[in-house]
């Protein structure tokens, strides 16, 4: 057993990875400190974020939409209340309000009409467990 150790332990090695060809880890290095100098591109959304103009517009804008979302509302609620909306609807008696309003009360005795056998069948053995039984319950010897 030793024998076939040894002869795995010389293959494996003359299987040594190469060397790094001369001057390649200096090239490495310096093509990181060159690009490490350098300035980054910047892109399109970095230029918007660093500009002061382009932010403040945001701001003023942000603003002006939310002041007019409150006036909007404002004006629209002193305008026309609610009850008023309801009532005419109420008056016409033709639109969605109309319709909701006079729903018919719910049947708590409605059955659906698919399915009817089985409450047929439910129905009789309620009714067979509700009628007396005769007898006082003990067997009698005939």
């Amino acid at each position: 057993m030793n024998e076939e150790s040894r002869s795995v332990e010389k293959l494996l090695a003359t299987l040594q990875p190469p060397e790094p060809p001369r001057g390649l880890p200096e090239r490495v290095l310096r093509g990181a400190r060159e690009a490490f100098v350098r300035e980054a591109v910047r892109d399109i959304w970095t230029r918007i974020w660093e500009s002061r103009p382009l932010r403040v517009a945001w701001a003023v804008l942000a603003g002006v939409l939310v002041i007019c979302h409150i006036s909007i509302t404002e004006l629209r609620s002193t305008r026309t209340p609610a009850r008023g909306q309801t009532a005419g609807a109420e008056r016409e008696g033709n639109g969605e309000l109309a319709a909701i309003g006079r729903l018919p009360r719910l049947d708590e005795g409605a059955r659906p009409l698919i399915g009817t056998e089985a409450y047929r069948v439910v129905e009789e053995q309620e009714a067979d467990r509700r009628s007396p039984a005769t007898g006082n319950g003990k067997e009698s010897a005939s």
